[in-house]
């Protein structure tokens, strides 16, 4: 009897920590391709109430890729989330899907700054036929003119920031060079 208590205390046991793993495991998921990526933001976005996931852009930049979506439940709010190469040349997620500011300045704009690793990315999200460019002056350097392609497109601009203090000025302009309010 006693031998037949123990085996079922060592299975339960057993059992336990399994079923523990199962809950709490959590795959790898790289974002190697549009499929990948949008499992993903299934997986982390489950929770926040947008809704199923429509994927706008995924971008290389560098050694890095972004992905641009929205949820169906929140058509005018859209998201950003930066995948980084590792040493085997796979992409893996960069923290968690961020909400991206707009549209502002105008319809159809929206813009989020990324930090790390004493590097900036500062990505614009374009879905407006007027925005043209986009000056970006950090702390003082020196204003920096980026063009912005027609929409539907997705712009990085990476910057280098000493410490972890910095200040950001944006401003949109149209083709014709005049300031968007």
């Amino acid at each position: 009897m006693r031998r037949n208590a123990r085996e079922r205390w060592i299975f339960c046991a057993v059992s336990f920590a399994l079923l523990l793993c199962a809950a709490t495991y959590r795959p790898a998921i790289d974002g190697n391709s549009p499929g990948e990526i949008s499992r993903f933001l299934r997986w982390e976005m489950a929770d926040r109430g947008i809704g199923p996931i429509q994927l706008l852009a995924v971008e290389d930049e560098g050694a890095d890729r972004f992905a641009v979506f929205q949820g169906e439940k929140r058509p005018d709010e859209r998201y950003l989330v930066r995948f980084r190469q590792n040493e085997d040349g796979e992409y893996e997620a960069d923290g968690h899907p961020m909400w991206m500011y707009g549209p502002y300045p105008v319809r159809g704009v929206y813009s989020q700054a990324l930090d790390g690793d004493g590097e900036v990315c500062f990505a614009v999200w374009n879905e407006s036929e007027t925005l043209a460019e986009v000056r970006l002056q950090v702390n003082d350097a020196p204003e920096a003119d980026v063009p912005i392609p027609a929409p539907p497109s997705l712009t990085i601009w990476r910057l280098q920031v000493a410490g972890t203090e910095w200040r950001l000025e944006d401003r949109y302009f149209d083709t014709a060079g005049n300031m968007l309010p």
